[in-house]
Formats: C-alpha cells, sequence, structure tokens
C-alpha cells in the first residue's frame, strides 16, 4: 500500500484531504508534496499506474501527473484511470513542459481535466489545483 505523506503538514493546520502526485523527478515530487502540506493535504506519490490502483479505495480529491515528451504511457494511464469507478470523478492536472502543446491535447482528450506548462509558480501551482478540488465538490 502506497505511503499517505503528512507529516509536513503544521501542526495547526487541519488535514483537508489526499492527493496523488506522479512525477519521474523525485525532487519534483517532494517540492509539490511541501507546497500541498503547506496547505494542509495529505500526499499520495505514485510512480507507476499499479500504485494509482492500489489507492481504489482511498479518498483522493485530485491527481497530479506529470506528461514528459516520449512516454505514452502517461495518456494511457489517464484513460485507465478515468475508465475506473472511483478514478471517473477524480480531477486530474496535468504539468507538461512548455514544448509539449500537442502532448497537452492527448492528455485532455485521455481524461484530465486541467493542465499547467512547466516552468511555473509555487502560487500557480497551488491556483490550479485546489480549484480542481474545490469544482469537483470534494
Amino acid at each position: 500500500m502506497q505511503k499517505l505523506y503528512t507529516e509536513d503538514i503544521p501542526a495547526d493546520v487541519k488535514v483537508k484531504g489526499n492527493i496523488i502526485i506522479s512525477f519521474r523527478n523525485d525532487e519534483v515530487c517532494d517540492t509539490l508534496r511541501q507546497y500541498l502540506h503547506a496547505e494542509g493535504y495529505g500526499v499520495y506519490i505514485c510512480k507507476s499506474l499499479e500504485e494509482f490502483m492500489e489507492l481504489e479505495h482511498v479518498n483522493v480529491m485530485c491527481i497530479v501527473i506529470d506528461v514528459t515528451p516520449g512516454y505514452a504511457s502517461t495518456f494511457h494511464a489517464i484513460e485507465i484511470i478515468k475508465q475506473t469507478p472511483v478514478g471517473a470523478s477524480i480531477p486530474i492536472l496535468v504539468v507538461a513542459d512548455v514544448n509539449s502543446t500537442q502532448n497537452v491535447v492527448r492528455a485532455l482528450n485521455a481524461g484530465a481535466s486541467d493542465y499547467l506548462l512547466q516552468p511555473y509558480s509555487q502560487k500557480e501551482f497551488l491556483h490550479r489545483a485546489l480549484s480542481l478540488v474545490s469544482s469537483a465538490g470534494v
């Protein structure tokens, strides 16, 4: 079972819910986890579709996933997640390289809810991710 990361959430902040992040770069995962913890969200870090599927019965409010050029499996993973009963209602934020407009379109066609092009600021990331959480009514 995937580990829920909550240890960096300030003691005076109530945990609002859980978000999955999936990036190939561990440093980016850690940075995004810190951003989300500061806002009171627990984080699961998934590196594969199999790890996503382990979380099928966990209350997740949003998925943030990177789309790396050359990794078509990301689009397939989004399609599979969106076909599951739980995944169908979870918004997905795709983070893509600034030069991968075609990949953004493919991700949206696969079922992603929104996208963010790199480079991005902490404020922009949080706005996009938390907007999806609130718009989903979770």
